[in-house]
């Protein structure tokens, strides 16, 4: 019997919150490691936009797939609309962007 209560999706915390649910940080965690491949994936699950901007980038099916479920499509429409300068490519950018049939703008840029 598993003593972790079930997941849902709305008690998780979006946008600037930190994903808060222990059962979701567990089934994350392994995608953290795997989007960042620097720096601590336990401190990226603090940060959901630039996770799921990360996922949105370089997340295999599975890794999209596990995070769309647990956090939802919402969160993905957030880290377009107030996306993190450097993460995404152009592929990335404009598929996310065609998914959820937004007008694909310019490419955020890194400001030095």
């Amino acid at each position: 019997m598993n003593s972790q209560p079930a997941i849902n999706r709305h008690d998780i915390g979006l946008g600037k919150q930190a994903i808060s649910h222990p059962a979701a940080r567990a089934a994350l965690l392994p995608v953290a490691a795997r989007v960042f491949w620097w720096g601590n994936p336990e401190a990226w699950l603090n940060d959901p936009l630039r996770f799921a901007a990360q996922v949105m980038t370089y997340g295999d099916w599975n890794d999209t797939a596990l995070t769309l479920e647990l956090l939802g499509d919402s969160l993905f429409i957030m880290a377009l609309q107030n996306p993190p300068a450097g993460v995404f490519d152009i592929k990335s950018w404009t598929y996310w962007h065609h998914r959820y049939h937004l007008n694909v703008p310019s490419l955020p840029v890194r400001k030095l």
